[in-house]
Formats: structure tokens, C-alpha cells, sequence
């Protein structure tokens, strides 16, 4: 799928108002799109555009990464498993690349992620069954059997601070 977006070249602007990551070394550019939440950690505020930006530089097989309040879910590819290195890794990436505190307390394994059918990842809805442990009737995701998987997760049931 295409999205429309204009960089300017000299003045690095995105127009659109996605996000974006601009390797320096190469210069290549992935599209991260639009976040719909702001993450909030031992009390400081942060986009998550600034994980989703640190998460790039981390060489691993993971396919995709969601940050959701204190918590971090990574979906892996196949044939990938998630393990403590693995988790160690992230982590330490990303207080490296940001601060200690926006490493996330809780980071764990997910089989999917939920889209709409425009193919925006939708964080409110995870975020959402995550506080309450229910999923909602909702009929604009076009992946809606994955979230089932978001309720009753024990380490984010124990979990006491979102």
C-alpha cells in the first residue's frame, strides 16, 4: 500500500504529519505512521515515535513493535523466538537511545497486531482491552480475531502502573 507523504529534501520535513525515521548512514526512510497515543511513564510524558525510533537501530529478527503505557508488545517472525536476551536487548537499546525511563517495565511476546482497514495499527483498541480486560464490539478492524489475545495476559494483569 502506498502512502501519500512529501519530504523536503534540505530541510528533512515530513508534510504529512506521519512519522518517519531517517537512517543517517543511509539515508533511507521507513514509515512509521501516525501514533494514536501518548505514553506516559513514572510520570513523563513521551511519543511513541521516539521507541518506534530506537526500536529501528535494534538488530533482531523482530517484525513489528507496539508500545502501550508502561508496557512494550513485540510480535516476532517466524521461526524467531522471543527470549530474555532478546528482551534485555530492546531494553537496553532503547534507554540508550532515549533515557532509563522510557525503557518499559513490562515487555512481552504478541502473535498479532490489530489493523484497520485502512492499515493503521490501532493502539486505543489493545490499550483500551488492556485497562479493562474486555474486548469491545468493534467493527472497523479487519484482524479482529487477534484481540482476544490482549485480555487476561497475567503480566500485565500483576501489572500496577498504567
Amino acid at each position: 500500500m502506498a502512502t501519500e507523504f512529501s519530504v523536503v529534501k534540505n530541510d528533512r520535513k515530513w508534510c504529512q504529519k506521519d512519522n518517519i525515521w531517517i537512517n543517517s548512514k543511509t539515508n533511507g526512510i521507513i514509515v512509521i505512521g501516525r501514533s494514536d497515543n501518548t505514553l506516559k511513564q513514572h510520570g513523563d510524558r513521551f511519543g511513541a515515535e521516539d521507541v518506534y525510533a530506537a526500536r529501528f537501530r535494534v538488530r533482531q529478527p523482530a517484525q513489528r513493535r507496539r508500545r502501550l503505557s508502561s508496557g512494550a508488545l513485540r510480535q516476532m517472525k517466524d521461526g524467531h523466538s522471543f527470549t530474555q536476551d532478546f528482551r534485555a536487548r530492546v531494553a537496553s537499546k532503547i534507554e540508550k537511545e532515549l533515557w532509563a525511563d522510557c525503557v518499559p517495565e513490562v515487555i512481552l511476546e504478541i502473535k498479532d497486531i490489530p489493523y484497520n482497514f485502512n492499515n493503521k495499527k490501532v493502539e486505543s483498541i489493545v490499550t483500551q482491552i488492556i485497562e479493562t480486560n474486555e474486548v469491545p464490539k468493534i467493527n472497523n478492524i479487519k484482524n479482529p480475531e487477534c484481540l482476544d489475545y490482549y485480555c487476561n495476559i497475567p503480566e500485565i494483569l500483576s501489572y500496577e502502573d498504567y
